[in-house]
């Protein structure tokens, strides 16, 4: 696994070298390497970075999601001491031998204020200096952030809001980003070229409920749903995901992706490193001129002439962050830019297997790695079964799609939240 690491900052070389951990020689390297590739084999650049900075600890939550387990191990692995949460009770990040503590919170979505208190508790018991939130819980933390007294990983909850909307999205940022035309679907008129355009939700992930190619009229919505809607004028070409990580409008990490392998119509499953100048370029300087906090990442189309349009943003974690690796902790907590600079593919194998089991057994797919399994913290891998059975319960009781019920309880939808 290779990293670039773009720059450094004064303040890191001076601990490096006052370090009683790190000797000359080793100083000496990290100084010859800059803007050079680093190597994560033994020795590691990035173990040495973070061997001269002080252990924190770290509440990560949306710990159902891959990249949380993802997140633990990687800072696990740099001497800090991590606790997750999560409202589900058997997520995957429970059994990791990376996680100190696990707290079962209350529903954000459902029970906000119960979520606020649970948090601050929490902060204050284990004595937090760092939380980052992974999944849509995100938006309920943005709104709260004032109350927690420990560095918060994500933006303003109003930013937050433009970048969720899909139809704020293009309204807002259309000047600072190539989005193709979007409109509410309550004033969309050409239907006759219904199969020109994407129909969405404002509100959704995973493309649930998104419809592509179709010959559509203006009954096929009711009225009342239609200012909840857009229709988005249609891209062919390549889709890639993008996944940042900002701090005050300096750009730590930035992973590139094509979802080969997908579960249903949206959530990626196959990860497939990709590198496009133009796209970084964009989005570093849409990062810096919101002064951006925390997880931003985009779902991009390529076009015919190989020119990005931003389809929409996800303002939380997502699956880019695999790409990443070991490189996640020092992009949250040492200085530089972190790019993934690897052909190495990553996979949810058990998704593969089930989704995909003709696919799964090709030398391509057994080839990637498995972005759960890790010969030094197996049991996520092997009790990964309980969090789809606690996902299957949730599915059935409350009449949901197996993507919905992954979410159902920490979705933001545009609601006020108090």
């Amino acid at each position: 696994m290779r990293f670039f690491l773009h720059r450094y900052d004064k303040s890191v070389l001076s601990h490096l070298c006052t370090s009683p951990l790190l000797t000359c020689a080793e100083v000496f390297r990290f100084l010859l390497a800059e803007n050079q590739t680093y190597e994560t084999s033994p020795p590691s650049f990035i173990d040495l970075i973070l061997a001269a900075m002080p252990p924190e600890t770290i509440l990560i939550t949306g710990a159902r999601a891959p990249i949380a387990l993802e997140l633990a191990r990687s800072f696990h692995r740099q001497g800090h001491r991590v606790i997750m949460a999560d409202s589900c009770h058997w997520t995957i990040a429970r059994w990791s031998n990376a996680v100190a503590r696990y707290v079962v919170l209350p529903s954000p979505r459902y029970q906000m204020g119960q979520f606020k208190q649970a948090l601050r508790t929490l902060i204050r018991e284990e004595k937090i200096t760092h939380f980052i939130p992974t999944c849509e819980e995100a938006f309920h933390v943005s709104a709260a952030q004032a109350d927690f007294p420990c560095k918060v990983w994500t933006s303003d909850f109003e930013l937050l809001q433009t970048l969720h909307h899909k139809g704020r999205f293009f309204t807002d940022y259309q000047h600072l980003l190539p989005i193709p035309e979007t409109q509410p679907l309550n004033t969309f008129t050409t239907w006759a070229q219904s199969t020109d355009y994407v129909f969405k939700p404002c509100y959704s992930r995973f493309a649930t409920a998104t419809i592509v190619g179709k010959h559509l009229t203006p009954n096929h919505f009711p009225d009342s749903e239609k200012p909840h809607w857009i229709a988005q004028k249609r891209i062919h070409g390549k889709e890639i995901c993008i996944y940042s990580i900002w701090d005050a409008g300096q750009i730590k990490a930035y992973a590139a992706y094509h979802p080969l392998y997908r579960a249903g119509k949206g959530s990626g499953i196959y990860f497939e490193p990709i590198a496009h100048s133009a796209t970084f370029e964009r989005v570093t300087a849409f990062g810096k001129h919101l002064s951006y906090t925390g997880q931003l990442c985009f779902d991009v189309i390529l076009d015919a002439d190989d020119q990005p349009y931003f389809l929409e943003c996800n303002p939380r974690g997502t699956s880019g962050a695999h790409l990443l690796h070991e490189a996640l902790a020092p992009a949250f907590l040492a200085e530089g830019v972190y790019q993934q600079a690897s052909e190495k593919t990553f996979a949810i194998q058990y998704a593969m297997a089930i989704l995909h089991p003709f696919r799964f057994f090709s030398r391509q797919v057994r080839a990637a790695q498995d972005v759960i399994f890790s010969p030094k913290d197996p049991l996520p891998f092997f009790l990964q079964a309980l969090s789809l059975l606690e996902i299957s319960y949730l599915k059935f009781r409350h009449h949901k799609t197996w993507l919905e019920a992954t979410t159902g309880d920490i979705e933001y939808n545009g609601e006020a939240l108090t």
